[in-house]
């Protein structure tokens, strides 16, 4: 077997990416999507995969941003480039606290430090410290702003207290009161927005079966921030009723998450049901279960978005194309 070019052809994953490159999956995402830093392929699966050369300019970049070079400022820069300004810095012998301390009176907001907010929280939920755990969202909010705080610390923090509750980390007590916290904080979030006078309605909401509430929330508070006029459901909600909601509002679009169970039968059915109740009104659905129904989701035509950032693009689009 012909190993020269084995290194080349390997294919990694996610997780494989994150590890050799020390970047965390939320700020690998966020660079492919924000800054088109590398164009990963998927798999037959439709799961991400990064190359070599991936792997290579991601770390090159993680470097020159720990380094004190904004993201947003070297996106565009060549590897030759990269590697040029990364020996210059040295690097190797440079702190990420004292990367930090580069950055006064630049613009901080492109690189915040979302990883301590994540921690604290965490932190604090060992404690079952709620107070604290509310201050870190509050102070959150106030130092990155709302979009900051949803895309960079809720989501991922979520998915980690999944994750640690999965390997048996945390007790499901902290889980719960985790998901109570962040629940009755995005709750406040999104009854303190204004009404927008002549702004068009969304329908938030999860299909029946659909229990758990917090992506369809932060989806809710990405679409306020838009300026829409958002009409949050709750979840497991049948099809005639999202239906019945948004011919009552003369809502232009409505925005399911679907998070858990994965290909269920029920929910399957239900999204049929809502396209034939809506035959014209735009479907848009996210949420971690959500391409376990891509067969589905394609076939009513739904707009499949990744992220929060992707639900507020797509709102965009549908404004800017006069849809709603």
């Amino acid at each position: 077997m012909n190993k020269d070019n084995s290194s080349s052809d390997r294919k990694y994953s996610m997780k494989v990416a994150s590890r050799r490159t020390g970047l965390t999956p939320h700020a690998i995402r966020a660079w492919e999507r924000r800054y088109g830093v590398i164009n990963p392929q998927r798999d037959s699966n439709n799961r991400r995969y990064y190359t070599e050369q991936d792997i290579v300019r991601l770390t090159l970049l993680r470097e020159a941003t720990d380094a004190g070079f904004p993201i947003g400022q070297i996106a565009d820069y060549s590897n030759e480039e990269l590697n040029e300004i990364v020996g210059k810095m040295n690097v190797i012998d440079l702190p990420v606290n004292k990367s930090k301390k580069a950055m006064k009176g630049r613009d901080i907001s492109v690189v915040p430090d979302e990883e301590g907010y994540i921690e604290s929280f965490l932190s604090a939920l060992e404690q079952m410290d709620s107070k604290s755990m509310e201050a870190v969202l509050i102070t959150g909010e106030t130092e990155i702003g709302r979009n900051a705080l949803l895309d960079r610390v809720i989501v991922p923090l979520m998915e980690n207290i999944g994750e640690l509750w999965r390997k048996g980390e945390i007790r499901i007590s902290h889980e719960h009161l985790a998901s109570h916290l962040i629940r009755t904080f995005l709750g406040s979030l999104l009854s303190s927005q204004r009404s927008f006078a002549g702004a068009p309605y969304v329908v938030v909401t999860t299909p029946s079966e659909q229990l758990h509430e917090i992506g369809a929330l932060a989806s809710a508070v990405a679409a306020a921030s838009e300026g829409w006029n958002v009409t949050y459901l709750g979840p497991n909600l049948p099809a005639e009723e999202i239906a019945g909601a948004v011919k009552y509002n003369n809502s232009k679009a409505v925005i399911l998450s679907l998070i858990y169970p994965e290909n269920d039968p029920v929910a399957t059915e239900e999204l049929r049901k809502l396209r034939r109740y809506l035959p014209s009104t735009p479907i848009i659905a996210g949420g971690r279960a959500r391409e376990s129904y891509l067969p589905v989701l394609e076939e009513i035509g739904a707009i499949i978005v990744d992220d929060l950032y992707q639900v507020r693009t797509s709102l965009q689009d549908l404004r800017s194309n006069g849809i709603a």
